[in-house]
Formats: structure tokens, C-alpha cells, sequence
């Protein structure tokens, strides 16, 4: 069931807020309003105002309001919120898929969120949660023949004010990544850091949007930029990384040409001047025999390693094995290299980007 504040009839709930963070999809504990609209679950009694127009409960002046029902309490409190997300053209389902990306830059990025120790645990279960900010479950009311309703409520100014305070923290933090001088912003570091920032800047025009649908008269969004700003500025900071690619007993540069390939077609460059890193690799060819096999085998083993000449320090190895059999010899050794070489095209640009958004700029 998702994380979302529930009012207990004519209760006041704690104080206490409890922030989850996600792409797209957050779930805030949210004090509930003293003197709002009494909520519980009811069953029969006559069908309440709020089922067929949730607004005659709710004033449009300080609510967003939904309803959703279902067969049991737990479907309808789902669908009652999706009806309120809906109100901000989002889609649960692709907040749901940039989540990952978005809570990895919170935490890896230093930001002013990730330093409470509560958000990490919060941000590993987060992926699951398909609730707005500021999102209650008010009212719910079975009408005793097989089908629950459900209203979701959103209060106006309490939900635009922490909507606007994790702009301004996300944009502190998208400032804290992109302060780089030359040196460092010409760098896989520096590249990996716009990456981080392009995903909270696109969370941020999320929440722009949500800010605008609300309608705080005093939000202004001029001085944000988009995700793609940074991402372009990413793509600019690729383009100016040069690697140098060199690989030890290669077969007439195969190997190399693999690792070249697969560089540039993740945006780097290789070769030119006085690169700042280098790849430094080695190929071995090794016949294998099958006992009652009559096929020839040969294993192959590429091993790299991309160093940052600058410091000699050692940022991404990499390896991969493996065989191909024939029943020639020579062709075997083709296939093997044939096979090694598909691998890097493959596979090594997507292991790269991997490894770097999981270990640098932490």
C-alpha cells in the first residue's frame, strides 16, 4: 500500500514530516490541516457529497481533489491517487522508471537531502511508492455492494511550500555539481557530475509544473534550466575528453579498433594530443582441447584498464573470456577474435557509463 498520510476523524496527526525521495515520485507524511474535513471510512449510510464531486467537500480554492474506487480499500485508495496525478499530465509508471536514476544523483551527489540519515533508507524503497507530495487519503466510503471509494486530497499551500523548498534544494545541489573549474569540469568527473545534475533538473521542471498547476502566485521558475541543458553541457565535456587507446599483442588493431569504436559511440574522443587518460589493454589467444571433441577451440582474453595519466590513478578495469570452436584451427582463432571484438563494440561503452555514474563524484 503507498506511503500516504491518512486523518483519523477529527484528530490532529504529528508534526513530524517524513520526506521519501524519488524520481518523480515522492511521498511526503504531511501534518494534517486542523479544522479540514473529517476522513475515516464509512460503510452504507447514503452515498457522501464528495463520491460524486469531491470539490462539494473539498473548496477548489485550497484543495486539488480526486476520488477512486475499487473492489477493496487498498485499489481504491490507488486509483484515488493516480485520478490527483493525473491532474499534472504524470504518469506513475514513467515516474517510476527515471526514479532510480534520480534518487542515485540525490544520494551520490552530496546532496543537502542525502545528508539526513533517515533518507537512506527511505530512498531504497522508494522506487515502490506512486504518490505525490503532499498527497492524504481523506475520506473513504464502502457502498456495501462490492465497490470502495476513496478520496485524495491535496492541500494548496502546504504542498506548494515543500514543493518549493526541494526546488530550491535541488538547485543548491545542481550549483554544488556544476562548480568545476576548467581542469575539472574536462574530466570523467566533471562529465558524470553534469549527468547527476541533468536528472535533478529534470525532477525540478516536475516539479515546476506541479508549483504551476497548484497556482502559488509568489513561485517563480525563470532561473531553472531543463535536464537537457545539462546533458547537452554533458555531451560538450565528452567531446573534449581524449583517451588514448593501446592494446598489447592485438591482431592488426582489431581489439583497439573495438575499444576506439565503443568510446566514441559514448561520446568521447580518442586519440589527438596530449590525452589526459589512456586504455591501456592486452589480448591473449590460447588453442583448447575437448577430450572426444573433434572441434578446435581457441579461448580469448582481453584485459584493460583506463587510467587517468594525470594522477596514475586506475578509474575503470575491465575484462572479458570466453571460446569459439572450429573444426579448423586458424578459423577457431578468426571466430575467438571476431567474438572478443563484437563484445568491446557491445558492450564496453555501456560498462563504462555504469561504472563511472556508480563511482565517481561520490
Amino acid at each position: 500500500m503507498s506511503e500516504i498520510t491518512r486523518k483519523k476523524p477529527r484528530e490532529k496527526t504529528s508534526r513530524r514530516k517524513k520526506l521519501f525521495l524519488g524520481a518523480f515520485v515522492l511521498a511526503l507524511v504531511l501534518p494534517a490541516c486542523a479544522g479540514g474535513p473529517a476522513s475515516g471510512g464509512s460503510r452504507g449510510k447514503g452515498e457522501p457529497q464528495w463520491v460524486s464531486d469531491p470539490y462539494q467537500v473539498y473548496p477548489r480554492a485550497v484543495y486539488l481533489a480526486a476520488v477512486g474506487y475499487g473492489p477493496s480499500r487498498e485499489s481504491a485508495e490507488k486509483n484515488a491517487v493516480a485520478a490527483l496525478t493525473a491532474i499534472f499530465n504524470q504518469s506513475i509508471s514513467s515516474e517510476t522508471e527515471i526514479n532510480v536514476s534520480y534518487t542515485e544523483a540525490l544520494v551520490k551527489s552530496g546532496s543537502t537531502w542525502s545528508e539526513n540519515s533517515d533518507i537512506a533508507q527511505t530512498v531504497k524503497t522508494s522506487v515502490q511508492m506512486n504518490t505525490l507530495i503532499g498527497a492524504e487519503i481523506t475520506d473513504v466510503w464502502d457502498d456495501g455492494k462490492g465497490t470502495v471509494y476513496a478520496a485524495a486530497v491535496m492541500d494548496k499551500l502546504k504542498t506548494g511550500s515543500v514543493y518549493s523548498e526541494l526546488i530550491q534544494q535541488n538547485q543548491l545541489t545542481i550549483a554544488k555539481l556544476t562548480a568545476l573549474s576548467d581542469g575539472e569540469k574536462q574530466s570523467f568527473d566533471g562529465y558524470v557530475k553534469y549527468q547527476q545534475a541533468s536528472s535533478l533538473a529534470d525532477a525540478n521542471m516536475v516539479f515546476v509544473n506541479v508549483m504551476k498547476v497548484i497556482d502559488i502566485p509568489s513561485f517563480g521558475s525563470g532561473d531553472i534550466r531543463s535536464g537537457e541543458y545539462y546533458r547537452v553541457e554533458a555531451s560538450e565535456i565528452a567531446k573534449n575528453i581524449s583517451v588514448a587507446v593501446a592494446v598489447d599483442n592485438d591482431r592488426q588493431g582489431r581489439i583497439g579498433g573495438a575499444f576506439t569504436q565503443a568510446l566514441s559511440a559514448s561520446g568521447f574522443r580518442t586519440g589527438g594530443a596530449n590525452p589526459r587518460y589512456t586504455l591501456k589493454g592486452s589480448l591473449a589467444l590460447e588453442p583448447v582441447t575437448f577430450e572426444g571433441n573433434p572441434y578446435r577451440w581457441t579461448r580469448y582474453f582481453v584485459e584493460s584498464n583506463l587510467v587517468d595519466l594525470s594522477s596514475g590513478a586506475s578509474i575503470f578495469p575491465y575484462s572479458i573470456t570466453g571460446r569459439e570452436g572450429h573444426n579448423s584451427a586458424s578459423e577457431a582463432e578468426t571466430r575467438a577474435l571476431r567474438a572478443a571484438e563484437t563484445s568491446i563494440r557491445d558492450g564496453y561503452g555501456r560498462a563504462l557509463g555504469e561504472f563511472l555514474s556508480q563511482s565517481i563524484g561520490n
